[in-house]
């Protein structure tokens, strides 16, 4: 069985984020867990717009991961995705290669849906701290509706993304339930090779291919 259709939950991640950068300052006033997001986007934003890099893909998606990679905790992510009862399952080896591969995949969705950047707005209407876990509740505005979307960090050295939960639905508790279900009907190593080809696929720009009902 075929996991969740990546595009269109990194569609959902990629707007959501970057809506960030396009966020109202009469609303409510951000700590500093949602400036560290709100900076960082900033930033990636500028990539996508910068005509330098219009016609250079190669360095504005090399400018624009050393950017998102350091604000996910791809570990922790890829610890849920799989599933408590899987990764305890995994040898050392095939955790680190299944979060690599894992990060890859968020890095290359993210960063296909930036590229169609589109300037909303976004609502800051929370944020919720206990202990290492955090939560930035926001809203974004667009011209016929408002979505909400909740950001959850976890804090070690600093504090990182490891869920986005949109209206309600958490992506890696839909990768969990979809990569469940490919190992279970086959196996981890199935798993990996479709990892494998959607990565592929994205890495040479090929969108509609990595959409095909092969995908993951």
């Amino acid at each position: 069985m075929r996991i969740i259709n990546i595009k269109i939950r990194a569609l959902i991640i990629g707007i959501s984020f970057l809506l960030i950068s396009g966020a109202d300052k009469a609303t409510a006033e951000a700590s500093g867990i949602t400036e560290g997001l709100k900076a960082t986007i900033d930033q990636v934003i500028s990539v996508v717009t910068n005509p330098q890099y219009k016609n250079d893909r190669s360095t504005r998606r090399d400018k624009m991961k050393s950017l998102i990679f350091p604000k996910f905790n791809f570990l922790e992510m890829g610890k849920r995705s799989l599933g408590q009862k899987s990764w305890q399952e995994r040898t050392p080896e095939e955790r680190k290669a299944f979060v690599d591969l894992f990060g890859r995949l968020l890095e290359n969705s993210y960063a296909n849906k930036l590229e169609s950047y589109s300037d909303e707005k976004i609502n800051y209407v929370d944020e919720i701290v206990k202990g290492q876990y955090a939560m930035v509740k926001t809203e974004v505005v667009r011209k016929n509706d408002t979505i909400n979307v909740d950001y959850k960090l976890i804090k070690n050295d600093q504090w990182l993304v490891y869920d986005i939960v949109v209206e309600g639905v958490s992506l890696i508790k839909n990768y969990r339930s979809q990569f469940g279900k490919i190992i279970h009907n086959d196996s981890f190593d199935a798993l990996m090779k479709k990892l494998n080809t959607k990565i592929e696929k994205l890495e040479i720009g090929d969108e509609e291919q990595a959409d095909d009902k092969d995908k993951i």
